[in-house]
């Protein structure tokens, strides 16, 4: 009952919880830390082995690893891959204080090796730190070596393996270290499904256990995100005329409370998504709303500077900055400007509004700016 309720929080969290991730495309990741077997997990006999037998085992704190190749959709969804490896040295099988001693001490280990798909669910702070939930199903491979001796059954020595069902239920968080790398660190509950089966003798005599297998896991990693930042969305605020304009720029001015000499120029930053010149949707709204207030009053010259970010050669960059002043332009006339009143500028990579290191993709750095001004 408690996994399942925990199940059932976590999906309903993935669910309702709102969106919004700053990269997209794929990403590597591989982690290391501490496995918790639970305690008492349910052993017992089956088959016609007699006495019949049902014990609980304790096992060592011990060790996990995993990797995992995963695609980051850009809305706050991931989905992967992953392989991970589980290992613990066994205690015991307890008595069960009515005369079964059990077998006090044990040699030998329980080993798991899975392969899971995740759907993972990211929370945007807006900082360095972003907290994530997630679901898994995959199959699990388990391994099951271990001896030890009872005075009175024999010895038991168990050598075989098992192949089921596997879930898990993840829960993490992922610091920032660089641009597109992150320490993740997180906690995820594994369960084989059902009751894996064992194959062994006890004093010689064939015998069959059911072995539950149910783990919590500690994890410490790095990821690393192939895929570019994502442009950054304009921000708008309504205005009195029922306009809508970016938050950084002023609304229109309400006919006779400013003379049309004393408006401040309109300065609007329209941002490209990487190597791309053609405005997105909310660049277009941009550029139709800087007409628009621009029309409203006597416009003086309109100067236009096309950028781009230090991923491409110089060359290269140069001319895509005049590919996104010439489509800034061109939205600009067919908003209502006249052509003679635009002079576009393009920079290519030179005048940066976050400089960066030679390669590195910021979408900053992306952009065509336009600076309008008034007689």
């Amino acid at each position: 009952m408690k996994l399942k309720t925990t199940l059932l929080a976590a999906a309903a969290t993935i669910a309702v919880a709102p969106a919004a991730h700053a990269y997209q495309g794929f990403y590597g990741a591989i982690g290391a830390g501490l496995n918790y077997l639970q305690p008492d997990q349910d052993v017992e006999s089956v088959g016609a082995f007699s006495p019949a037998f049902d014990s609980e085992a304790d096992y060592k704190n011990g060790i996990g690893v995993y990797t995992a190749l995963g695609y980051d959709w850009g809305n706050k969804y991931r989905g992967e891959i992953e392989f991970a490896y589980r290992q613990n040295d066994a205690r015991h099988y307890a008595g069960d204080g009515l005369g079964f001693a059990g077998w006090p001490t044990l040699d030998g280990d329980l080993q798991s090796y899975s392969i899971m798909f995740n759907v993972i669910r990211d929370f945007d702070t807006g900082g360095a730190l972003t907290p994530y939930v997630g679901l898994g199903v995959g199959g699990a491979s388990l391994k099951n070596q271990v001896s030890g001796p009872n005075p009175v059954l024999g010895a038991l020595v168990i050598d075989d393996s098992a192949k089921r069902l596997a879930y898990q239920a993840i829960a993490g968080v992922a610091v920032k270290l660089a641009e597109g790398l992150s320490l993740d660190l997180s906690y995820r509950y594994f369960a084989a499904a059902g009751t894996p089966k064992f194959d062994g003798t006890i004093g010689g005599t064939p015998v069959s256990i059911r072995h539950d297998y149910d783990t919590h896991s500690l994890f410490a990693g790095l990821r690393w995100n192939f895929g570019a930042p994502a442009a950054p969305v304009a921000q708008y605020k309504d205005c009195w005329d029922g306009s809508s304009v970016p938050v950084a720029a002023d609304c229109p001015p309400q006919v006779g409370t400013q003379e049309t000499a004393n408006l401040d120029p309109i300065n609007v930053i329209v941002y490209f998504d990487y190597d791309k010149s053609n405005l997105t949707p909310e660049a277009s709204n941009l550029v139709r709303e800087a007409a628009s207030r621009a029309l409203a009053n006597d416009v003086n010259t309109v100067i236009v500077s096309g950028h781009a970010d230090r991923s491409g050669g110089s060359a290269y960059n140069q001319q895509l900055s005049e590919r996104r002043g010439s489509v800034v332009r061109d939205a600009l006339i067919a908003n209502g400007i006249a052509a003679d009143k635009i002079r576009v500028e393009s920079f290519g990579e030179d005048k940066p509004a976050k400089p960066t290191e030679d390669g590195v993709r910021e979408p900053l750095n992306r952009r065509t700016e336009v600076v309008i001004s008034f007689q």
